[in-house]
């Protein structure tokens, strides 16, 4: 079965997925598909270590012309890897190239023996069995007497040819090494009219109307020889290898036929057609998946049994597929021994590949569980672990179903289950017919499956639109298919339409579909869905089976992150970190970026209390820390200190904490209170409520401590908001735009204040002087307002320079604490005094 691995790959939002995972996540080196014949130089897996080493020693001892070197590391590449055809050309080229025809042919032949007929041994064989009977006339001229002397009449040795046959030998034999198939055809057939018990001039007849396109010639030359020459092993080994020849040539003609009836309709037609393919070409297996294609969609489970059965005397390999087909129709014909005897020949093959073995354990598990006997099926999923490929989420649909219908029912199969098990169990057979022949692929059953391979293709090409509509599509055919909802979100995320992706996720969590995906997969779905906690529980499940991608930790981390799990996210955190910080080609910009919020969410995760200090002249709105806020009608500097403590950890995009502070105000003008006075101490919380919106509301009791400062309570709620505020790694300058608005009201006293203010300019990074420096010169538009006072609002505009210098960073956490100067000048737009004049403020933050 065949691995397309840009079609049905795992998307962007499982990971896996392809992570891909996917992870994703393409394959290197698939094999070829059901019925294809591998095309010259390529091998079931990829020539790699010391294989690929020997081999590459010899491509190149045979481009300098080193024959015998390339011929001594082909023996030993073979000797590695005797499955790859490309070697044994090499071989028999370098031999060839030595004069050693006769060696270089026997080399063809042996490869052709234990690998196939692939087509690339074939050809070459024949152009050099062409080249070595060429030799024989001209080796014929020196002593022909003689060997005519030894030759016994009659015998067919490719020796004996004399007078006229061996003259129209000569001629057919130099036309068709001058390419003249016409004429090499003629002569040909002129000479076996003389010497019909030549092989040698039958296979050059069939070889002369194979390479002059006639196909039908072809094959009644080689019939008429097989049945001269059918007793005599050796021979019939040659002309067996020249009727598969032609017969590859023929059989695609009546496919594509079959193809076209099936499309329109015409099943009979299209059974009738693959069938007489197969009669070309017997040992290919696509065409036989072909006609179980056309059966099952007849629901002929009886022919689909005979086929199977036909194909498997006949000895067609792989064998795999057929015993799971055959199982499948004697199945759904009620025949339950049966069918356990061929499902328990193919689960002991051990000759195909792993992704095979898993694909016809799901079909197998389909039936079972379609039967009424999904405990079965269970017990035949549960020991596979995880391998990385698209039958991993097959695998964990079906354990899903299995398990949802032991829940429904322990009731024994009812009389209908043969109708069940041909309706719900139905391999797909997905046959992509061209001039080569039929290959194709073998799926588990998936009545969704036409409308997914159009999502697909709409994909590929870009179409957003028709790739939603066919998602949509295979999903309404095949509602309970996890895998089905799966693409639907993908479509929907790279459509743009993030919310309904959200809801078809939604949708998903509450169906319990969830539950039928990989676990990495199900993780980004609930992800998508807000539901960081089951999320996170995904994850764990996938990095316990190991199938959690290393560039996969970090989203585990801000799942752990918002779900409260501060211990766990910092782990993973730190696991990403260490992935990014070590890539083979240098860290990108891009991972710059990544690190740099990796380190920014470990650096939170990890606190849990911290303190800020602060000095302001003019500057309730300067800076947005929370140390900021004076006594109504002060015009002076304040200072102030904060302490908080998070009592339930980071609480992911929300947050809580308890805080106590004092500032008091000096350096008042006239007669203004200043000084130790003015001391007011403060305890409260405060919150941010909302994951999205960076909105903080806080209540605190304001405790006197001085005689001039009030007793009172005060409701405060906050926004910020802007781009460009954290520090950059990738670029020496950003443009940064930051906002801060507060309001709050003094309960006991019935003041109410406001500021606000909105600075727009450019950060600059000092890496000449510090990394860790940058500075800011900025334009300014801000306000105020205080009830103690008037009900103006002063506003004023003006410009502004701040600097800032971080500090307590490590490997794992970005800069903890900063210090931040500001100085502005503001010209009054309206207001009193105190929209305009100078500000100063300095913040520390620990």
């Amino acid at each position: 079965m065949r691995e397309r691995c840009t079609a049905w790959a795992g998307a962007a939002s499982v990971a896996a997925a392809c992570a891909g995972l996917v992870s994703g996540v393409g394959l290197v080196g698939a094999a070829p598909a059901w019925g294809e014949t591998a095309p010259s130089g390529s091998a079931p897996l990829p020539l790699a270590g010391a294989a690929y080493r020997v081999a590459q020693q010899g491509y190149d001892a045979y481009a300098q012309h080193d024959y015998a070197a390339a011929q001594r590391y082909a023996r030993e590449a073979i000797r590695q890897r005797p499955d790859v055809a490309s070697l044994r050309l090499l071989l028999a080229n370098a031999e060839a190239a030595q004069g050693n025809w006769r060696g270089a042919s026997s080399t063809l032949a042996d490869a052709i023996a234990q690998l196939g007929p692939d087509a690339s041994l074939v050809a070459r064989k024949r152009q050099i069995d062409t080249q070595v009977a060429a030799q024989a006339p001209a080796q014929g001229t020196r002593s022909r007497g003689a060997r005519a002397a030894a030759a016994p009449p009659g015998t067919g040795s490719p020796d004996n040819l004399t007078g006229r046959a061996w003259e129209l030998a000569g001629d057919a034999y130099r036309a068709y090494a001058a390419k003249d198939y016409e004429r090499a055809l003629s002569k040909a057939n002129e000479a076996i009219a003389l010497r019909p018990d030549v092989l040698r001039l039958r296979l050059l007849a069939i070889d002369s109307a194979t390479a002059a396109g006639h196909d039908d010639a072809a094959l009644q030359l080689a019939e008429d020889a097989q049945r001269r020459f059918g007793d005599n092993a050796q021979l019939s080994a040659q002309l067996r290898a020249r009727r598969l020849q032609v017969g590859a040539r023929l059989a695609p003609r009546e496919a594509a036929a079959a193809q076209t009836a099936q499309q329109g309709g015409d099943l009979p037609a299209a059974a009738s057609h693959v069938r007489a393919a197969i009669a070309f070409a017997p040992e290919r297996i696509g065409y036989r998946l072909q006609l179980f294609d056309v059966l099952a969609a007849q629901r002929d489970m009886v022919g689909l049994d005979a086929a199977a059965s036909d194909a498997l005397a006949a000895g067609v390999k792989p064998a795999l597929m057929l015993y799971v087909t055959r199982g499948y129709a004697r199945a759904a014909q009620g025949q339950n021994a049966q069918a356990d005897d061929d499902f328990a020949q193919a689960l002991r093959i051990t000759d195909a590949s792993q992704r095979d073995r898993r694909v016809a354990r799901v079909i197998i598990a389909d039936v079972w569980t379609a039967g009424g006997q999904p405990q079965r099926a269970l017990d035949l999923l549960t020991p596979l672990k995880p391998a990385g490929d698209d039958t991993d989420a097959l695998i964990a649909a079906r354990r899903y179903a299995a398990r949802t219908a032991l829940a429904q029912t322990q009731n024994p199969a009812q009389p209908q289950e043969g109708e069940r098990v041909a309706s719900a169990a139905r391999p797909v057979f997905d046959c992509t017919v061209d001039s080569s022949g039929t290959a194709c692929d073998v799926y588990a059953a998936d009545a969704g499956f036409a409308a997914r391979r159009a999502y697909i293709l709409a994909a590929q090409r870009g179409d957003k639109a028709a790739a939603v509509r066919y998602a949509r599509e295979a999903e309404a055919a095949a509602p309970n298919d996890p895998q089905h909802r799966i693409e639907l979100i993908d479509a929907l995320v790279a459509a743009g339409d993030t919310d309904g992706a959200k809801r078809e996720a939604h949708a998903a969590l509450d169906a319990g579909l969830l539950d039928g995906m990989p676990p990495l997969a199900a993780a980004y779905i609930a992800q998508r869905a807000g539901a960081d906690r089951r999320a996170y529980e995904y994850f764990t499940q996938a990095d316990a089976a190991h199938a959690l991608p290393p560039q996969a930790a970090g989203d585990v981390g801000y799942s752990a992150y918002r779900a409260h799990f501060d211990e766990a996210a910092a782990r993973y955190f730190e696991r990403a970190i260490d992935y990014g910080t070590s890539p083979p080609d240098g860290v990108a910009p891009a991972t710059l970026l990544q690190l740099q919020d990796l380190r920014n969410a470990h650096a939170d995760v990890t606190r849990d209390w911290g303190f800020y200090a602060s000095l302001n002249y003019r500057g309730a709105g300067l800076q947005p820390g929370v140390t900021t806020g004076s006594v109504p009608g002060a015009d002076d500097w304040q200072t102030g200190i904060e302490g908080y403590w998070r009592p339930f950890g980071s609480l992911g995009d929300r947050n809580f904490e308890v805080y106590a502070r004092a500032y008091q105000n000096f350096g008042a003008k006239g007669d203004a209170p200043s000084g130790i006075s003015t001391t007011i101490g403060a305890v409260g919380a405060r919150a941010k409520p909302f994951e999205s919106i960076d909105a903080i509301i806080a209540f605190e009791r304001l405790i006197p401590i001085g005689s001039h400062a009030p007793s009172d309570w005060l409701v405060r709620l906050a926004y910020s908001g802007g781009f460009g505020t954290e520090r950059r790694l990738d670029v020496p300058s950003w443009w940064t735009l930051q906002g801060y608005g507060e309001v709050g009201h003094y309960v006991s006293n019935g003041w109410n204040y406001g500021t606000g203010y909105l600075e727009l300019g450019r950060t600059w990074r000092l890496d000449s002087i510090s990394p860790k420096l940058t500075v800011f010169p900025y334009g300014v538009i801000g306000m105020d307002y205080d009830s103690s006072i008037n009900h103006s609002v002063p506003v004023g505009m003006g410009v502004g320079f701040s600097t800032r210098y971080w500090f307590r960073d490590s490997f794992y956490n970005a800069p903890r604490s900063y210090v931040d100067v500001s100085l502005q000048y503001r010209w009054r737009l309206s207001g009193d005094d105190r929209a305009g004049g100078v500000f100063f403020g300095t913040v520390l933050s620990w």
